[in-house]
């Protein structure tokens, strides 16, 4: 546990050394940090696993932050490569939309373990609730003043993976207290890239907003991993 706790304390620590030299600009040295910063939430997760035993559910969410880490990499080319923008968005988003249906075959088989019944309607209300606020966030976007363009419909996809999981995590959390710590990593995600939303396509450039975004983004993945040690 102590290893844990250590790995996810050096995630963050990492991520606002990243967000300073980022601050400044995009090189090899920011995502080196970044990278590192990806590493740590890994570890965390791997050293949690060591504590209390491996699992299908454990080891699913150990693939989710594996592909968390292959999002934040491309998605830092993005910047360095201004060029290839659009290309970079698209696989680094892909990544992390695989990566959430690992983190749901997680949450399946912990719904199917702890309250079984609930499964089905679980899984139909999420889909409500994730159809409802895609169509929110997309038809606000201009109200917030951000302008997808070409990706507005990949963007809308992940829109509703995001809030489709933090819905059903929610709904399992509601009946079960201890998987808050994963709904909670959820919402800091879907908080997150709410952030980097209004910095790829809202114009918001303010150095402040990179520490956000990055910050939500790393604690986010940091409470996923933890979660492992109360997930048995």
């Amino acid at each position: 546990m102590i290893g844990s706790i250590v790995f996810g304390v050096f995630s963050i620590i990492f991520c606002v050394l990243f967000c300073w030299f980022r601050a400044e600009k995009a090189t090899v040295y920011s995502l080196i940090l970044k990278t590192t910063s990806s590493v740590c939430f890994i570890l965390c997760g791997i050293f949690a696993i060591d504590a209390v035993g491996s699992s299908n559910i454990n080891l699913l969410i150990i693939v989710g932050l594996v592909l968390g880490l292959i999002g934040d990499i491309i998605l830092d080319l993005k910047i360095m490569y201004p060029e290839q923008s659009n290309q970079y968005f698209v696989f680094g988003t892909c990544s992390f939309a695989v990566g959430h249906f690992f983190y749901f075959l997680s949450a399946v088989l912990y719904n199917s373990a702890t309250i079984p019944s609930h499964l089905p309607w679980n899984i139909l209300a999420s889909v409500g609730v994730a159809i409802v606020l895609t169509l929110v966030i997309m038809l606000s976007s201009k109200k917030l003043k951000m302008d997808f363009g070409k990706m507005t419909y990949i963007v809308a996809f992940y829109s509703f993976i995001l809030t489709f999981m933090v819905a059903f995590t929610i709904s399992i959390a509601i009946f079960v207290p201890m998987y808050w710590i994963f709904a909670t990593g959820m919402i800091l995600f879907f908080l997150s890239d709410l952030v980097l939303s209004m910095q790829y396509f809202g114009g918001r450039t303010e150095n402040v907003w990179i520490y956000v975004n990055h910050i939500l983004y790393y604690l986010a993945q940091v409470f996923l991993a933890f979660s492992i040690l109360y997930l048995v």
